[in-house]
């Protein structure tokens, strides 16, 4: 059996009104699921093999096998999810039928770059565990001048 986990070291993920977003804290490119992608992904984070999700997808489907193995493929050659040796039992799968009938019984995720600069300028990305976030003094800027003038520009904006 085949077992996953998220790889933790560079992807960060959260699901909210059951859709996965996942994103690459190294490169700033992030990753959404269709509704069965994430109840696939969420399956296989929580122990679950995926052969047996494979297993479940076919009796209601067929012909899931092979969207199913790129919808793996996928993850796993992005490094979204590494494989997990831990894991001690076997859990049962949980995925809402009607969720997999409303995608079609195809998990999907795609791809996105558009706010890749975006998510890589931000400074929480220099934040080591250890430490915490410290921006050298220089960073900061504490010039007089500068702080009225960007204090002028706040107040304009109210």
């Amino acid at each position: 059996m085949t077992n996953y986990k998220l790889n933790e070291e560079k992807m960060f993920a959260d699901v909210a009104d059951g859709i996965a977003i996942i994103i690459n804290s190294e490169t700033g490119i992030y990753y959404g699921m269709n509704k069965l992608g994430t109840e696939v992904y969420e399956n296989l984070i929580n122990g679950v093999s995926a052969e047996n999700i494979l297993e479940k997808l076919l009796t209601w489907n067929k012909d899931a096998e092979s969207k199913f193995n790129e919808y793996m493929e996928f993850l796993t050659k992005n490094g979204i999810i590494i494989p997990d040796s831990d894991v001690q039992n076997n859990i049962e799968v949980s995925i809402d039928e009607a969720i997999a009938a409303e995608d079609g019984f195809i998990p999907t995720v795609a791809e996105y770059k558009d706010v890749q600069e975006l998510l890589l300028a931000d400074p929480i990305h220099e934040v080591k565990e250890e430490e915490g976030w410290s921006p050298e003094k220089s960073s900061l800027n504490e010039d007089k001048e500068d702080v009225a003038r960007r204090e002028a520009k706040m107040e304009l904006k109210k």
